[in-house]
């Protein structure tokens, strides 16, 4: 290896410490890394002038120890952003973040779900511009986006959803966002996103799960196993809506209709609906009982032939949590041996896919700034530091 590649070498991993551990003194950056101070010094040096990093004021006189005092440095996180698209048959939602995943902007559009392949793509366009302005920063200043969509993501960035969005199939939806950014896009199914989002916060704490998630009108399941996401043979992996035996094809329910769309037509009769189960009425309780009867043969054939730790119920159906996972519980005690995996809510709700999109921006951030090879390549921040007091007086 020569010079040059140990200094891309070690400079990653003085970005990866400093952005995992926040503000680290010289000593701490020593100690993590292994490296001389010597070395880290020069390396601190390239990352202060490139924009990556930025050397943390000293302690007030008044506070400061005798002696030289120790030099703090800390990773900006507002160096650049990332971008989670989340394209639903309904809207469209952007969000911008800074590399900490702070939420700079954020922008719902409603549109008719009959909305034209090009239309929505332009109109995707339109949301990116609005939402950045709305966080005051520039289309360069994106450094990694993630789009999240119904229907099966091949591993070529295709999209095959012959059903719902018009003409949303046989397409590189990859290709078609990556005209609008000159960074990494990734695209991928929403439920795989939002079982991605639920891995990250719990960091680990469960290795293999089911993610059953609805959006109102589908069903996807995104598969966790061995603390990795599944997507199978070419992404196919959790797309149970053309298994239509497990019965989780057609979970039609009024409690269901619009439930996360506070928009939508039937939102307002659906929590109606839901507020009458939560408060015990028969008629409302009778419902809850046939939608945990049409999920409980999927359910139970997921918890024996996988054998996760848990089955998450997401989107919709983890908004219901509190009321269907105690009747699927009644409902799968029945069974000539009781499940062992255990049933619970996602942790997120509704927001486990826009969560999941910043995990994933924050993997390839990962990829482009945290390997010697990205390092190399990605350049300047993309938004200047802030100038210090003296540089602003001056």
């Amino acid at each position: 290896m020569d010079h040059s590649e140990m200094r891309q070498r070690n400079a990653a991993s003085t970005l990866g410490i400093l952005y995992r551990t926040g503000p680290a003194k010289m000593t701490a950056l020593q100690q993590e890394s292994g490296l001389s101070r010597r070395t880290i010094e020069l390396i601190l040096d390239d990352l202060m002038e490139s924009g990556w990093v930025v050397e943390l004021a000293a302690a007030s006189p008044d506070t400061r120890t005798v002696g030289r005092p120790a030099r703090s440095f800390a990773f900006r996180y507002d160096a650049a952003c990332v971008v989670a698209l989340q394209l639903e048959a309904g809207q469209i939602h952007a969000t911008v973040a800074d590399l900490a995943t702070t939420i700079l902007g954020d922008l719902r559009v409603p549109l008719p779900i009959k909305t034209s392949r090009a239309q929505r793509l332009s109109l995707l366009d339109d949301c990116v511009t609005r939402v950045l302005a709305e966080a005051g920063v520039d289309r360069s200043a994106v450094v990694a986006v993630t789009v999240s969509t119904p229907g099966i993501v091949r591993d070529d960035g295709m999209v095959d959803l012959p059903m719902t969005m018009p003409e949303w199939t046989g397409f590189s939806l990859r290709d078609a966002v990556g005209e609008l950014f000159d960074c990494p896009v990734r695209v991928e199914n929403d439920a795989k996103i939002a079982a991605l989002g639920e891995k990250w916060s719990r960091d680990g704490e469960v290795q293999d799960f089911a993610y059953i998630f609805s959006d109102s009108e589908r069903i996807g399941i995104g598969l966790v196993l061995r603390n990795e996401l599944y997507r199978g043979r070419d992404g196919a992996a959790g797309e149970v809506s053309w298994a239509r035996d497990l019965g989780l094809h057609d979970l039609v329910s009024p409690l269901l209709v619009d439930l996360d769309d506070e928009l939508a037509p039937g939102h307002a009769a659906t929590w109606e609906l839901v507020t009458a189960a939560r408060a015990g009425e028969p008629h409302a309780l009778e419902e809850v009982d046939r939608l945990a009867s049409a999920l409980s043969t999927g359910v139970t054939l997921i918890a024996w032939l996988l054998a996760p730790e848990e089955i998450i119920l997401g989107g919709s159906l983890g908004t219901l949590q509190d009321l269907l996972i105690p009747a699927l519980e009644r409902k799968l005690a029945t069974n000539d041996r009781p499940i062992e995996t255990r049933l619970r809510g996602s942790q997120y709700g509704d927001a486990s896919v826009l969560t999941g999109c910043l995990r994933m921006c924050i993997e390839s951030l990962g990829e482009q700034l945290f390997t010697p090879a990205g390092v190399a390549t990605i350049g300047r921040a993309r938004i200047p530091a802030p100038p210090t007091p003296e540089e602003a007086a001056s």
